[in-house]
């Protein structure tokens, strides 16, 4: 069943929509890309990727959307990688109740890859460790298909470690509030109202307080919009990152698709496991990797940012293996500062009548989060409650209820007498940042000596509770019980759930000092800290996530933390990749020097000039413009300038292409506008061939690269490379006409011809889109 490619043509993809005895894979068709593909979205007449984004899960997918949207007005390319493939559309809890089954979470958990292959279809286990682990989700979206959506900002002693300047944006209006009101968190969870049940927990929590180091309740931050948060934007529920990468995928097929993929800004490759990022100095210029289980080595343009956001500890693994971090002191690098959530689970159930309620009158669900502090590190409980007769309040919240029957069910299975209560403790494990002498004793993350099934060795996660952790895990647990008291009001209104049934007696350990209610430490999802961020020599990432000692290697999500505080870490990691995106989307705007300023960029301020029946245009993307059609000029029509110093760039895309800048022209209304701006004016040229169009010859110097356009040819070579920004600086001061090209003066002239007159730049013909920005100038006496 072929369709046709996902650019607007006739071909047919070479990847069939496939059919089972149960359905069709329409959507991933729609939204993923092959090898070939990409390998045309890199051909003649094509611009490399800006952006590599190593992972495609809740932090990469999230990466690459904001990219695409923001980086925009500079005509960003962005390629998405992705081990895993397409899955689903949305969070698993926007389906129906019944459908999710263990697709949600893998079968078992696990401390090394048993050669049992993804759990459940998605979930794996890449790397190794003392402590069993749930592995990864391997699917577009990852973990954001998933997740339980808790989404706390860090507190302010949470941050007290942390980059000054990066705690100062977490806690501005572009930081947690931004994050916050798109992923849903900013407004109520409208699907939990504030029943009675609610209000009467709600207001015992907080007459109790402070109490056993807890100090603040209230209601969950939970990444789920119920209802539209304003007019226009769609009410998603639960958050995930896969209709944000979906939706920017098929906005650019719609808007950029049109020209073919080698015009297109955005591709996800599913199936693609990234070995190694091969340097070149202190530059990434080249990934390896297997695609659909065959090997590529993908080159990377100078300047193309490589993010990292396949996981803490694979990001981590790639890192150890590619970006000579990690100190030595055991024969093998390794990374200090793995943190993961000390977590505990307390069940019980209260009566209705302590809490002043008589049976339920609906359907009461509700969700809590309370804060708290001991031994000087933090914790905080998520506080789930219904009235169910089981011990899992959370049956009846975290699944769609598509129709009244249902839910008149769920009516009929109420407890009238008992409300049943979860208690999630989440405490902070102590750091250790450091880059040198990693203390064996604690948490860190190394290559072992075993390899995948690519030969690629596998990371090895040492996760340790240390005694500090030891005793905050304890307060945080007996807190979770004087809460629960105190909800109760006494001993006879409330019972304690032991794993097996319900019991009277307050829970206690083994003999063995075992708390059954805690998880092991690598059961979270919360992985973070190895590749933390700080100031050059005590830390991996400066605090825009970027690498030291690299010039184009970023790290989104947990990674990042210098610590962990108890909050999860989901909302701070997706305000920290906005602020990768827009750090590496600055880099693409030149700031003025001094004396310079910018040309407008309005289009009101530029008027075009073609030949005649020519479909020639200048396309904005909004700081980069952009060639199209075959022959006219673009003028700017705003000023005119005398002697001045014109700072601009420009990149090709193929070698047969030809633009140039033209200065000291007529006005556009002139008479032959056209021919008088060849005659009366300068041409500084670009062109690598230097194509003489009447002969069909090359290698004409008065019209290569550099060169005033048959006056006088540069003095040096100016070939420079397919798809990099280059840099003109023109400066015209009297009868003298100076072009510097990357720094080099390869030009000198002395001119008879005008010495006034306007800018212009030159779209050529059909093979050439020539791209231009920072377009500076600085007037001269």
């Amino acid at each position: 069943m072929p369709l046709n490619e996902l650019v607007a043509n006739a071909n047919p993809a070479r990847d069939d929509v496939q059919q089972t005895d149960f359905g069709y894979d329409v959507i991933p068709r729609y939204i993923c890309n092959n090898w070939q593909e990409i390998t045309a979205a890199q051909g003649p007449g094509a611009y490399p990727f800006d952006v590599v984004i190593i992972g495609a899960g809740m932090f990469g997918g999230y990466c690459a959307e904001k990219l695409y949207r923001r980086g925009g007005s500079a005509a960003l390319r962005i390629l998405l990688l992705d081990a895993g493939a397409f899955l689903l559309q949305s969070h698993i809890q926007n389906l129906p109740q019944q459908l999710g089954g263990k697709v949600g979470g893998p079968n078992y958990l696990r401390a090394r890859d048993d050669a049992s292959g993804a759990q459940n279809v998605v979930w794996g286990m890449p790397w190794i460790s003392n402590e069993v682990f749930p592995g990864l989700a391997y699917s577009i979206g990852g973990r954001s298909l998933f997740w339980g959506g808790w989404s706390p900002p860090l507190t302010p002693a949470d941050l007290a470690s942390w980059p000054s300047e990066v705690a100062t944006y977490l806690n501005g209006a572009a930081g947690y509030a931004a994050t916050a009101a798109e992923i849903g968190t900013a407004v109520t969870t409208d699907f939990i109202t504030h029943t009675a049940l609610f209000n009467a927990m709600l207001d015992k929590a907080q007459a109790a307080l402070p109490l056993s180091g807890i100090t603040e309740a209230g209601e969950a931050p939970l990444a789920v919009v119920g209802s539209a948060p304003r007019s226009g934007l769609f009410a998603f529920d639960k958050f995930s990152s896969a209709p944000f990468i979906m939706d920017a995928i098929r906005n650019d097929v719609g808007v950029n698709g049109g020209g073919g993929d080698a015009r297109r800004r955005i591709f996800l490759v599913p199936r693609t496991q990234v070995h190694r990022l091969n340097l070149s100095g202190t530059h990434v210029s080249s990934l390896d990797m297997s695609v659909a289980g065959v090997r590529q080595q993908l080159a990377l343009a100078p300047g193309c940012a490589v993010i990292l956001a396949n996981s803490t500890i694979e990001a981590t693994r790639l890192a150890l293996e590619s970006l000579g971090i990690g100190s030595q002191q055991f024969g093998s690098p390794r990374v200090g500062n793995l943190m993961a959530h000390l977590r505990s689970n307390i069940t019980v159930r209260i009566k209705r009548t302590a809490l002043g309620l008589g049976p339920p009158a609906d359907l009461e669900t509700v969700a809590l989060i309370a804060r708290g502090t001991a031994l000087g590190r933090r914790f905080h409980h998520q506080i789930t409650a219904a009235d169910i007769a089981g011990p899992n309040p959370e049956s009846a919240m975290w699944s769609m209820v598509p129709d009244v029957d249902v839910i008149g069910s769920l009516l009929t299975n109420q407890d009238p007498n008992w409300v049943a209560i979860t208690f999630r403790g989440i405490g902070e494990m102590e750091d250790q940042q450091t880059v040198a002498n990693i203390d064996p004793a604690r948490s860190w993350l190394d290559l072992s000596n075993e390899t995948d099934r690519w030969g690629m060795r596998r990371a090895y996660a040492h996760l340790v509770a240390t005694q500090n952790d030891q005793n905050l895990w304890a307060a945080m647990d007996q807190s979770a019980f004087d809460l629960a008291l105190a909800l109760a009001g006494s001993a006879g209104n409330i019972e304690y759930w032991n794993g097996g049934q319900w019991q009277a007696a307050p829970l206690q350990p083994d003999a063995n000092g075992r708390r059954f209610w805690r998880d092991t430490l690598g059961t979270t999802h919360h992985e973070a800290g190895t590749l933390f961020m700080g100031a050059p020599g005590a830390s991996i990432t400066d605090t825009n996530g970027k690498f030291h000692g690299t010039d184009n290697a970023y790290v989104a999500g947990p990674a990042l933390f210098p610590t962990l505080g108890s909050a999860n870490p989901s909302l701070t990691a997706f305000s920290l990749a906005r602020r990768t995106v827009n750090a590496i989307v600055a880099a693409t705007t030149q700031s003025p020097a001094t004396g310079f300023a910018p040309l407008s960029l309005a289009p009101a301020d530029w008027q075009i000039v073609k030949q005649p029946n020519s479909p020639a245009t200048m396309i904005h993307y909004g700081s980069v413009l952009e060639t199209s059609g075959w022959y006219g000029l673009y003028w700017y029509v705003k000023e005119q300038f005398s002697n001045f110093i014109l700072s601009l760039e420009w990149r090709i895309s193929r070698r047969e292409e030809n633009s140039g800048v033209y200065i000291r022209i007529p006005a556009p209304t002139a008479a032959n506008a056209l021919q008088a701006a060849d005659t009366q004016g300068h041409e500084i040229q670009i062109d690598q061939r230097g194509f003489d169009s009447v002969t069909g010859t090359e290698g004409h110097s008065l019209k290569m690269t550099g060169a005033i356009y048959d006056l006088q040819a540069p003095s040096v070579s100016t070939q420079v490379p397919i798809g990099v920004w280059n840099r003109y600086i023109i400066e015209a001061n009297g009868p003298r006409i100076q072009v510097t090209l990357n720094g080099q003066l390869v030009n000198d002239y002395q001119s008879s011809r005008e010495q006034t007159g306007y800018i212009a730049l030159q779209m050529h013909d059909f093979m050439s889109r020539t791209q231009f920005r920072n377009l500076l100038i600085r007037k001269l006496p």
